[in-house]
């Protein structure tokens, strides 16, 4: 297998946006110069783009060429990232142990799990919620049992969420800690349809790991690893902490199942692309896996690394063309790619103009729209598994 340089190859990073690759990837980051111009508030804004700034904090905490402009507000990032994580562990600890008393198969999943167990240092990565994929057939029980913890059910307008079909509820833990409660790993249903993930294997499958509080359930590392990566391109693969969710994450998976589990998933192409580009982005050059390294060399694949060798990773605040629709679009064939990239070009436009509009002040699933008989669908399919 060919090795690939990193991304935007032969073209040097800014020197912000360097920092932010060492700050990810715990290399040892070292001043350049070129940071004396670049203000506190454009660090943090950067950090906050990626969702790295405790990392960035961490990278640069013995750095004597700092300014108490960089230094004030990252120790600030960083100690609130803190304060969210002691909470969220202890609203887990809280929901965890009533959900095992109930016998509720269940697994933390995304950003505790990623602080706690896959990234080298729990001070490293951002996160604000608290996320739990528990048994389908179980949710409704589950969100009973949350709320009886102390919890609160924000999502209530059932006509919607209904008709959404989403695959959580977003709720809020005792102690505050937003709690999104998944009864699938994908959220809407044109997902769960393009990437069938069996959610009563991953949970079958699933480890104990320490997390700070107790051993928690968590998902094995190939299922750890399909998640992340199925979840970093839903979301465009743009933001250096979800790729860097994907470069730890890979670390020591057995690739061959890693690849069965793909496949099984329909979930080869979009695997592979992120691992591809978190790969090249971190330095490590080709994939490991024969069969995501030639997934990757496809044509979807070329088409992602042409757009990368144009626009250098990572982008800073104030860029343009941030997104990562290829990734987003990457299905199995490239025609299904293509038919995914335009519809979600037409998507993203329709929401830029409900957004320029003010029409995306309010989260519509949490309008208080009580429908007993809505509520009864929305669970019949949850619990049926979508």
């Amino acid at each position: 297998m060919r090795r690939r340089a990193s991304a935007g190859a032969g073209r040097p990073l800014r020197p912000l946006a360097q920092l932010l690759l060492d700050a990810a990837f715990d290399r040892c980051a070292t001043w350049d110069d070129g940071l004396a111009a670049v203000a506190g508030d454009d660090v943090v804004d950067a950090g906050f783009l990626h969702r790295i700034s405790p990392a960035i904090a961490r990278a640069t905490r013995g750095w004597t060429e700092v300014s108490d402009g960089w230094r004030a507000p990252l120790r600030a990032v960083q100690h609130r990232q803190m304060l969210r994580h002691l909470r969220a562990l202890e609203d887990l600890k809280v929901v965890g142990a009533a959900l095992d008393r109930a016998g509720i198969a269940w697994v933390v999943v995304k950003g505790a799990t990623l602080a706690s167990v896959v990234w080298p240092h729990a001070d490293m990565r951002e996160y604000y919620d608290l996320d739990l994929l528990v048994e389908p057939a179980s949710f409704r029980d589950a969100v009973a049992i949350v709320e009886s913890t102390g919890g609160r059910l924000l999502d209530r307008n059932w006509p919607a969420l209904s008709a959404s079909g989403r695959g959580e509820l977003a709720m809020v833990g005792r102690h505050g800690t937003p709690l999104d409660l998944h009864w699938h790993l994908a959220v809407a249903p044109s997902v769960r349809r393009a990437f069938p993930l069996d959610v009563d294997a991953m949970l079958a499958r699933r480890r104990h790991h320490h997390l700070s509080v107790a051993p928690m359930p968590v998902l094995d590392p190939e299922d750890q690893a399909l998640h992340v990566a199925v979840h970093a391109a839903q979301a465009g693969a743009n933001r250096l902490v979800w790729l860097a969710d994907v470069y730890y994450a890979t670390r020591g998976v057995d690739w061959e199942e890693l690849a069965r589990r793909c496949r099984r998933a329909d979930a080869t192409v979009p695997v592979a692309l992120v691992v591809d580009r978190a790969y090249r982005v971190a330095g490590r050059g080709s994939v490991p896996s024969r069969d995501l390294a030639q997934a990757a060399d496809g044509v979807w694949g070329r088409l992602a690394r042409s757009r990368d060798d144009l626009l250098p990773f990572p982008g800073l605040p104030g860029d343009r063309r941030l997104g990562g629709n290829i990734y987003g679009a990457a299905r199995p064939t490239v025609p299904a790619s293509m038919w995914r990239l335009g519809k979600d070009h037409v998507a993203a436009r329709y929401q830029g103009w409900r957004h320029r509009h003010g029409r995306n002040t309010v989260r519509p699933w949490q309008q208080d729209v009580p429908d007993p008989q809505a509520r009864e669908a929305y669970f019949a399919t949850a619990m049926s598994g979508g």
